[in-house]
């Protein structure tokens, strides 16, 4: 039985001993029964229309509340239901994580090997540069040396070629020299022809410029006939430590220790200090 029904009930036997209660009294006080009875009838169907209105009330009431629990009920299944499907949700939720975090752990050890890889590619691009760099710098030094033993070659070349044209005109000097002492012997047979004369050095002669004016194409060095250095002989002027050709010079005046001559051939500035050779390599 539901709260209200309990309540109706207690209020019946309630209304019931208060009729009870006014019907002893009116005995009790002498008056009419009849009339007593007919009040405390009336009192008694007004009390049973409460009742019945109070039951009434109750069936509605406990109808309501059946409702009310059929609705819940409802509600409490739909609900657990839904737990139930979260609870599934929540499983699989799980499931999918574990998975992930498996993936990840698979993808994390990937990854260190991907890492270690690329510091492995990223050394070796590194010695690549390296070498590139060195292959470049060697090439440039190559070229360099090319481009040095190139212009060497030509300087050799030009100087070999002005070497024939002295060769040349020497020659020709000397057969027009044989050509005139010969007339002077046959003319003039009281001249003595000199047996020796001052001669180029046949050995190596190295020395400095002391003076040198490229302008006027002029130069002095430190070497003279106590070095066997005479007239008309060919000095080379080259630079150290690069030993480069720079000019050639034909000694014009010779002193003891100092000569001076005219630059020709000129590859470059010659300046004080700079090296002398009449056997140049």
């Amino acid at each position: 039985m539901s709260t209200l029904g309990k309540i109706l009930t207690v209020l019946v036997a309630l209304v019931s001993i208060a009729v009870a209660v006014l019907v002893a009294r009116e005995f009790v006080l002498t008056r009419n029964w009849k009339t007593v009875y007919e009040e405390e009838k009336a009192l008694f169907d007004r009390a049973l229309g409460e009742r019945d209105q109070a039951l009434k009330q109750r069936d509605d009431a406990k109808v309501a509340w059946e409702k009310d629990k059929l609705a819940m009920q409802e509600q409490v299944n739909l609900l657990g239901k839904e737990l139930a499907d979260r609870i599934s949700q929540i499983q699989i939720l799980n499931n999918e994580k574990a998975d992930q975090q498996r993936l990840f752990a698979e993808l994390s050890t990937k990854f260190s090997g991907l890492e270690n890889s690329y510091k492995v590619l990223l050394a070796e691009r590194d010695a690549w540069r390296n070498q590139r760099d060195e292959a470049m710098k060697r090439a440039d030094d190559l070229a360099n040396m090319y481009a040095e033993l190139e212009a060497r070659y030509r300087n050799a070349q030009a100087d070999l070629a002005n070497l024939k044209e002295t060769l040349r005109q020497t020659r020709e000097e000397k057969v027009a020299l044989e050509g005139r002492l010969a007339w002077v012997v046959q003319n003039y047979p009281e001249v003595k022809i000199p047996e020796k004369g001052p001669y180029p050095a046949a050995w190596k002669v190295d020395g400095l410029v002391t003076r040198a004016d490229n302008e006027a194409k002029t130069a002095e060095i430190n070497l003279g006939t106590d070095s066997g250095v005479v007239k008309g002989m060919k000095f080379v002027i080259y630079s150290v430590p690069d030993n480069k050709y720079l000019a050639t010079l034909t000694i014009n005046l010779v002193g003891n220790n100092s000569a001076a001559g005219v630059l020709s051939v000129i590859r470059g500035t010659v300046k004080v200090n700079d090296h002398v050779t009449n056997k140049f390599e």
